[in-house]
């Protein structure tokens, strides 16, 4: 049982410097002349092993993508938390941790990868509202309300975030709190 905890700790290990080589490199290199070969020096590990974690450096984006969705719903253990995601608190605390990771999305938006937030942030609604399997349209309501957090944040960002984190979870909860979504979404879960 050990060896299987230690080769699950290691492969994380070498995940985790092959996405800190790769953010290291976007920051003095364009995304695209980045080669595999330029992450696996900076990281420390084999071709073979980036391989064996990765099929190419969008796959790296999107697991570090993934690793902060995981921390984010890892924080809000509160069930009331994905019952009721349009709270104010909720909006705030998605605010923040984005805010948290503002390197990283620099990072993705300079390499015009930015669209892997949008993913996160359309696979996060899906997961905490659990309509996967619901109908489209009601899908749709919640690619609308992704697709609203993801441009608010970007043009937030893009502004330097010159306004609080508490100024912008206010303006979206104000221009949400009547939304229709949020009554269809409470009726959804009676």
């Amino acid at each position: 049982m050990e060896t299987v905890q230690k080769s699950i700790n290691t492969k994380e290990f070498t995940k985790n410097c092959i996405m800190e080589a790769l953010l290291q490199l976007m920051h003095i290199k364009d995304y695209n002349d980045i080669t595999i070969t330029d992450i696996t020096k900076r990281a420390g590990v084999s071709r073979m092993s980036y391989y064996r974690n990765y099929k190419s450096k969008d796959d790296i984006l999107l697991n570090y993508m993934y690793r902060i969705l995981k921390e984010y719903v890892e924080a809000l253990k509160d069930p009331a938390f994905s019952s009721n995601f349009q709270t104010y608190d909720h909006i705030l605390n998605s605010m923040k941790h984005l805010q948290k990771y503002k390197d990283y999305v620099l990072c993705i938006t300079q390499a015009n990868r930015s669209q892997i937030l949008l993913y996160g942030l359309d696979l996060y609604m899906l997961e905490v509202t659990q309509t996967q399997n619901t109908s489209s349209l009601e899908r749709y309501e919640l690619y609308y309300y992704s697709g609203a957090l993801y441009n608010i944040f970007m043009h937030w960002l893009q502004e330097d975030m010159k306004e609080d984190a508490e100024v912008i979870a206010s303006l979206i909860y104000n221009h949400i709190k009547n939304h229709r979504f949020c009554e269809v979404h409470k009726k959804n879960k009676n």
